[in-house]
Formats: structure tokens, sequence, C-alpha cells
């Protein structure tokens, strides 16, 4: 009978740490699941009036001018990107047609992205793109604002 009563608790108790340990590997999944973007938009002449518009998923985020940053905390997975300028005249200095929007689809899959913010001037309307780069490049264009 003791036999049986102590085997009871031994596996009471493993329950118990089983119990545990899987709670400890929800709790290390959820925080897995969020990811930080780091936008940052270096100086452009070619562009000097404009602030740009960043939406990620439709929301705006941030309004960027020039040598400005902006983090933003979402979920990892497919997300949408876009750029976009208020207002935009069609001179030489904005790229021969203006602004237009840009659009892309990323998947993040890591910790931390890093993006940077560039004009791609054009004949019939430049954009900003939004161009993923590594930490490094990133630490070297804020040490530089």
């Amino acid at each position: 009978m003791n036999t049986f009563k102590g085997l009871k608790l031994l596996l009471l108790g493993c329950i118990i740490t089983l119990t545990s340990i899987a709670g400890a590997f929800a709790e290390d999944g959820a925080e897995s699941k969020a990811t930080t973007i780091s936008f940052i938009r270096p100086t452009d002449v070619m562009t000097i009036g404009q602030k740009v518009k960043l939406s990620v998923d439709g929301k705006e985020i941030a309004k960027l001018g020039h040598n400005k940053v902006a983090v933003y905390e979402t979920d990892k997975g497919k997300h949408k990107f876009e750029t976009k300028v208020g207002l935009s005249l069609a001179v030489p200095v904005t790229g021969f047609g203006g602004a237009k929007k840009f659009k892309s689809k990323v998947n993040l899959d890591k910790g931390q992205h890093f993006f940077k913010i560039e004009f791609k001037a054009a004949m019939m309307g430049g954009k900003h793109l939004i161009i993923e780069i590594d930490e490094a490049e990133y630490n070297e264009l804020f040490s530089k604002i």
C-alpha cells in the first residue's frame, strides 16, 4: 500500500513538473511571435522637401523627414509595407514625374529587421523604396544622424 501511495505522489510530482515546463515553453513561444522593425530615412537632396508616409498593413506608423527613424513592433509573418508622399511636384528634383506610392510584401521571420527608405528616380515618377539592410548598415546610417 505504501508503494502505491509513493508511486501516486511521484506521478503527481511528474505531472506538476511537466506542466510548469510546458508553461515555460508557451511563454517563450509567445515572445518569439513578436518582431521589431526599424526604419531609417537618410538625407537625399532629390527629395529635400518631402515627408514620406510609412504604413505597415495599411496603418500609418510614421511621417519620416530626412535623417529620421521609426521603430515599430508587430507579429512575425507576412506584412504589407507602403510609402507615399502627400504632395509631390512633377519637377526634376522629385524624379521628373513626382513621387508615386510604393508597396511591397515582406515576410518578417526574425526578432529584428532593419530597413532604409531610399528614393529611386524615374521618368514617370520615382518611388521611395523600402530596402532591407543588416544591422551594421543600419547602425552606420544611424551614426550619421
